[in-house]
């Protein structure tokens, strides 16, 4: 992805960038994300539009979705380390 379409979605979006962090590297089933944003409606319609603006990767695994980042979503929280958000 161009980094002019991720500066984009850093200054749209800074919900996204949050919750972009809150996944980190690691790969979380949704239940607990949502539950460590504190945010289950809000967050799960950011959590789809991450996984539309190509951020997020979801898998399902038996009855669970998992997610995790993709490596523009890694380039995203890079990014916005530098500037400071």
């Amino acid at each position: 992805m161009r980094q002019a379409h991720l500066l984009r979605i850093l200054v749209k979006e800074r919900a996204i960038v949050r919750l972009l962090k809150t996944i980190g590297y690691a790969e979380y089933p949704t239940r607990e994300l949502l539950q460590k944003l504190g945010a289950y409606g809000h967050g799960h319609k950011l959590l789809l539009r991450a996984q539309s603006n190509g951020l997020v990767q979801r898998k399902v695994v038996k009855n669970r979705i998992y997610n995790k980042l993709t490596n523009d979503g890694k380039k995203l929280i890079k990014l916005s380390n530098e500037i400071g958000l």
